[in-house]
């Protein structure tokens, strides 16, 4: 078991490069979009004003960051695909792919992370209040360190995220699984963190479809081992919206980490791509795990 925590703790180096732990191909098809959830609308208007067109281009027209943010705090169910890699040299490179059900409290990723020389692959399924978790790292194509394990919620989060993360606490990993602001995670929700500390916001259309754009700067303080740190996010982003949430996304990121006290500052710049359908279904790795 000690094997196994160690194992974590090298994935979590891995995906931190993309701030994953921190305090960052479903291609959604018109028939998809068709068949799926139903999504939340920005204004109820829109339904009763007519004719249909007028009034889509008038609402796209008059949305604000405000309006995108409250529609994707109310989604219920999603999915995902996402690509984290370093620009301009692509050393460091994450592939993911996801799901989430809200209402359920269930949502499953499956990642691969690439850094150097290591490579770490992981499926993650937490329901209820498990959490499933396999990962396998190999050095040099060859395979260095391999496990699978199954825990609570509270057990996870004692042997292998306490005192080494930001996260404080079991309830502060809870909120993280589900609506924490990481781009390979939950890229959603990480949209969601960079439109509330957005510096500008339009909206245009490109064809069919309606395009925001936005520029964001996040600055943030933490503590960690009695060491503040600072980190600052800032960028671009860009994002194809269909019935009023993003169906795919495109973010340059300049991430900016220096330390008190201490002459280190280090500088990552990184390109995030991503496409979302408003949906959930069970990989049937997952299905042989939580049914």
């Amino acid at each position: 078991m000690r094997k196994f925590f160690s194992l974590i703790l090298v994935f979590l180096i891995i995906t931190s490069l993309s701030g994953c732990i921190s305090k960052e191909t479903i291609s959604p098809s018109k028939s998809e979009t068709a068949t799926s959830t139903t999504k939340p609308t920005i204004s109820e208007s829109s339904t009763t004003t007519s004719p249909e067109t007028t009034t889509t281009e008038a609402m796209m027209q008059a949305l604000n960051k405000e309006d995108l943010i409250n529609a994707i705090e109310s989604v219920e169910k999603y999915q995902f695909t996402a690509e984290y890699s370093t620009i301009p040299k692509s050393d460091t490179r994450i592939n993911s792919k996801g799901g989430f059900d809200f209402t359920k409290e269930e949502a499953f990723w499956e990642i691969t992370s690439l850094s150097g020389d290591l490579v770490a692959y992981s499926n993650e399924v937490v329901w209820g209040n498990s959490i499933y978790y396999s990962v396998t790292v190999e050095q040099d194509n060859k395979i260095v360190q391999q496990e699978t394990t199954s825990m609570t919620i509270e057990t996870y989060f004692e042997r292998i995220l306490q005192g080494r993360t930001e996260i404080k606490t079991v309830e502060e990993f809870k909120q993280w699984l589900f609506k924490g602001a990481d781009p390979t995670r939950n890229p959603l929700y990480y949209v969601r963190d960079l439109l509330s500390n957005a510096d500008s916001f339009e909206v245009s259309k490109e064809g069919s479809n309606y395009i925001v754009t936005f520029t964001f700067t996040k600055e943030e303080k933490v503590n960690l081992d009695s060491v503040e740190k600072h980190i600052k996010t800032e960028g671009t982003g860009k994002l194809w919206l269909e019935d009023n949430l993003p169906i795919k996304g495109e973010i340059e990121i300049k991430r900016t980490t220096s330390y008190t006290g201490l002459d280190s500052t280090t500088t990552t710049e990184a390109l995030v791509k991503f496409e979302i359908s408003y949906r959930y279904e069970r990989p049937v790795w997952v299905k042989k795990i939580v049914e």
